[in-house]
């Protein structure tokens, strides 16, 4: 039990004789104590009360958070009667009643009311709400004396009955988990001594918040099927805290994958006037989850049977999305909430694409978007195969089974979002930017500098180092060969997130999101000329939102300035020959199809039984790709006249052992294996460089042409080879190796590493030096800026890449064979 002391004379000031409307209650942090006028729950409230003898008009008042009047919101007119109240919803929705800030949520929080622009009321130095849904506010309506109220009365007559104490949380005798066999719980007092002897507990098992009328605990409670238990102590005369909540899911069959049991009353789900998953009948016009209404709910997730929650905390939710919003499931955004109590959801969520993160403000589920009944995983694998290994502002992913007040609910797909929260995830907190989605809507900042390079790249002409001072080119040709590659049709008039640091240098960048339309998604062909699509907006009516000659400019006008359609060109061949070939997409493709493949029949069968086979959706789409590389490659040469591709490997006979060894970069882009095997366009310069970790060098590269039946083979000396590739049927190209020197350079590095039985040591790092360990494939294990004290890493791998500031070094655990 807490006991909240309130200094009163610190926390109020009571209202002048001639200020007639007065602060009479207020809630600071309101998740579901009452809905406003928008079928939505103000983050916070206040109630002013006319405590005159005569009618009041609203317009003469305003309300703020600070005593600087011109800062205040204006309230509407309404004509407010004696003894009559009116309630002033505090939700940054900045219309009439709603004003533009919300409460402060924790302690020293001020509220000042006043007329004409002169302070008649206010509340300072306030504390910290004690629980959610708890309102302070005068013992009687009007008076001096303040509390907080054991039944918040917003619009009604306070009660006369104020409260100082807060009781204990339920304590639960079995954690939730994902179980086989039946359990029996017990629910105790956590109260210590002097605590009243009449506390009761109070539960629920339909998903709602236990109430003075709920059933009381009086048993141990069997748990004999998937059932959720919320729990709250209640006793006259004291605060009841938030209640605790616990899921106990049976499965009925093995868990692979996470569970996500979402808790919260039925109505705010399924009723016709407040719930946000069906068509409802709120509005004629409109559907009910059509809106962005949020609700409370309780969130658990667990990752493996038998253990206890990962993570359990009150958030709150909206359905996401546009035209899936029709779809069967819906997509969710969850959010955490400090007015909720915990303001983060701190959770490594993606271990193996975004390791050591575990800061979110908010999180996806989402249905697929349109690939809710195909393949599930469109989007996903589109961004995952592009953005694992280049630098791309991305949305991970990792599917998840959900359960909603104990029932299964399918699958949804545990994602980023590619809002703001993206970026204040994945930029160490970096949250004053600017963002704008499709080009239109403002997402966070202002439109000053978007507008201004708008007007530059308006203009032909213009050079690439020109842009690189508005933009960050090469992360733009990265999202730019993502979507052209994979087809996207719904981008770049639609799904295009555009954002940057708000600083004199800050250069915009890019979000991927929704690429679903890609990868053949509704029968797109392999051979679909996405070129000639996207330069010209009346080419396919079907798709004409998202070609429009504004949305595609950027590219077009870029693609004038010969250095940088060389680096697009260069890249594009170079990644499909890499990571983009049909063997790493499927490598990747395949683990997460592994991933899902024992849950999604059962979600099939809840959602959309009735449609083709996945398999045969899966081998459509395999075959989509197959057919897709050779004509991206076709489709650049005949639309930028760059030259016939021509097939070339590199290092395709040298052993796994000296590719393990080596690292090559091609025009300048690093492979992710020392290989490569794709094609390049004829007459076209190339420049390979091959570095050995191991002490050995590249001396000399074998180049052996294939034209017929005639083979040409010729040597270059040195580690790097410079030539143009030849009009012919196929090249290769082979690395020969040279033993170590005699003679090495002194190592000038100040840093130090060792590496032994998977712990990645270093040490001698300069305070504030940036420090990045990377698999093979150049996808992060782990960041940090060092603090001058030795720095210790866990490395699964045999071998990565560790990058100290501007230096990096392949390194080997040599206890690891």
């Amino acid at each position: 039990m807490k006991t909240i002391w309130v200094a009163l004379a610190a926390m109020t000031m009571a209202a002048p004789m001639h200020a007639q409307l007065v602060i009479n209650e207020v809630m600071q942090s309101n998740i579901d104590c009452i809905m406003d006028d928008m079928n939505e729950f103000p983050d916070s409230w206040v109630e002013l009360y006319n405590n005159g003898e005569s009618s009041e008009q609203l317009s003469n008042y305003s309300i703020g958070l600070t005593n600087d009047a011109q800062k205040a919101w204006a309230l509407p007119a309404s004509l407010i009667n004696k003894g009559y109240r009116v309630l002033i919803y505090c939700d940054k929705a900045a219309s009439g009643m709603h004003t533009d800030f919300r409460l402060e949520s924790g302690k020293n929080g001020e509220i000042y009311l006043f007329k004409n622009n002169k302070v008649v009321d206010k509340l300072t130095k306030m504390k910290k709400q004690p629980a959610p849904n708890i309102a302070y506010g005068r013992k009687t309506d009007g008076s001096d004396t303040w509390g907080y109220m054991a039944i918040p009365t917003p619009g009604g007559t306070n009660c006369g009955s104020t409260c100082k104490d807060l009781l204990g949380d339920v304590v639960f005798s079995e954690p939730g988990r994902v179980m086989e066999n039946a359990q029996t719980l017990k629910l105790t007092l956590s109260l210590p001594d002097g605590a009243p002897a009449e506390t009761v507990i109070r539960y629920t098992t339909d998903g709602s918040e236990p109430i003075a009328s709920s059933l009381q605990y009086t048993a141990p409670i069997t748990i004999s099927a998937s059932q959720v238990v919320r729990a709250k102590p209640f006793c006259t005369g004291y605060l009841s805290p938030r209640s605790v909540t616990q899921s106990y899911i049976f499965h009925g069959r093995q868990m692979t994958l996470p569970v996500i049991s979402i808790v919260t009353k039925n109505v705010y789900f399924y009723d016709n006037k407040q719930g946000i998953l069906v068509k409802g009948n709120y509005n004629s016009s409109q559907e009910n989850y059509k809106y962005d209404w949020r609700r409370p709910i309780n969130l658990e997730l667990f990752t493996a049977a038998g253990s206890k929650s990962e993570l359990n905390q009150l958030c709150e939710t909206r359905v996401m999305g546009g035209a899936s919003r029709d779809n069967m499931m819906k997509s969710m955004a969850i959010y955490a909430n400090k007015r909720f109590g915990t303001k983060r959801l701190q959770y490594e969520f993606f271990p193996d694409q975004r390791p050591g993160i575990t800061d979110y403000k908010s999180l996806a589920l989402r249905n697929a978007g349109n690939d809710f009944d195909y393949l599930y995983m469109r989007d996903a694998v589109i961004q995952r195969s592009m953005a694992a290994y280049v630098d791309l502002d991305w949305q991970a992913w990792r599917p998840a089974i959900v359960y909603i007040n104990g029932k299964y609910n399918g699958m949804l797909n545990i994602r980023e979002r590619s809002n703001e929260d993206n970026i204040y995830t994945n930029y160490e907190g970096l949250e004053d930017i600017d963002m704008i989605e499709n080009g239109w809507e403002l997402k966070e900042g202002d439109w000053e500098h978007f507008n201004r390079f708008k007007a530059f790249y308006q203009e032909h002409g213009h050079t690439l180092a020109e842009y690189e001072t508005w933009m960050d080119c090469k992360e733009y040709i990265n999202l730019m060969i993502m979507n052209l590659f994979y087809n996207n049709q719904d981008f770049p008039g639609n799904n295009i997130v555009w954002w940057r640091p708000r600083t004199e240098t800050g250069r915009w960048r890019w979000v991927a999101k929704d690429t679903d339309f890609g990868l053949g998604l509704y029968g797109s062909a392999a051979t679909y000329k996405t070129f000639e699509w996207f330069y010209n907006p009346n080419y396919d009516k079907d798709h004409a939102w998202a070609n429009t000659s504004e949305a595609t400019r950027l590219f077009r006008r870029l693609m004038e300035d010969a250095d940088f359609q060389r680096e697009f060109i260069d890249r594009a061949a170079i990644y499909l020959g890499d990571f983009l070939s049909e063997k790493n997409i499927r490598l990747l493709w395949d683990d997460m199809y592994n991933q899902i493949k024992t849950e999604y029949p059962h979600h099939r069968k809840l959602v959309n039984e009735w449609w083709p086979n996945y398999t045969n959706e899966l081998n459509t789409a395999h075959k989509w790709l197959n057919e897709r590389i050779p004509s991206f490659y076709q489709q650049i040469s005949d639309f930028y006249k760059v030259g016939n591709p021509v097939p070339l490997t590199i290092n395709a006979t040298m052993a796994e052992s000296d590719r393990n060894a080596m690292t090559i970069t091609f025009n300048g882009v690093r492979l992710t294996e020392a290989c490569f095997d794709g094609k390049f366009f004829k007459n076209r310069s190339m420049q390979i460089n091959g570095v050995l970790s191991d002490g050995r060098e590249v001396k000399a590269w074998n180049i052996v042409q294939h034209q017929g039946i005639a083979t040409t083979t010729i040597q270059q000396s040195g580690a790097t080879l410079t030539m143009v590739l030849p009009d012919c049927d196929k090249v290769e190209i082979t690395a020969v190796i040279g033993e170590p020197t005699a003679i090495t350079q002194p190592d000038t590095k100040t840093w130090h590493w060792s590496f032994a039985a998977g712990t990645l040591q270093v040490d001698q790092v300069e305070k504030g030096t940036k420090v990045c360990v990377y698999d093979l494939l150049g996808r992060i294990l782990h960041r940090t800026t060092a603090t001058g004290a030795p720095l210790f890493f866990a490395v699964s791998a045999k071998t990565c890449i560790l990058k100290v500031g501007d230096e990096a070094a392949k390194v080997t655990d040599s206890t690891r064979r």
